[in-house]
């Protein structure tokens, strides 16, 4: 699921925008929306690979997630026509 606008909470926590929330078993996929909330739900069989996952990335190894990573610090990835300002690389949540 992707929160484009509002919350959705579960369980007692509070997921704000711009999250994706990956659930690897249906019966998990309890959650309330806050009123004005627009998300995204996004579902099917799982891949056969393992995928990992750090913020906007998504990939097939560990190896090409942080080169993914990398280039995205050295501002490697093209322009988006528009586009300004640079977000940086959130922190990893510990």
């Amino acid at each position: 699921m992707y929160i484009l606008e509002g919350a959705v909470e579960s369980d007692g926590t509070v997921f704000e925008p711009r999250r994706i929330l990956i659930a690897k078993d249906s019966t998990l996929c309890s959650f309330t929306m806050h009123a004005g909330s627009t998300v995204y739900i996004f579902g099917g069989e799982p891949f056969a690979e393992q995928r990992f996952m750090y913020w906007n990335f998504v990939a097939t190894s560990r190896e090409r997630l942080d080169a993914a990573k990398e280039r995205w610090q050295k501002q490697e990835f093209p322009v988006i026509e528009g586009e300004t300002e640079f977000v940086p690389l959130p922190l990893p949540k510990v």
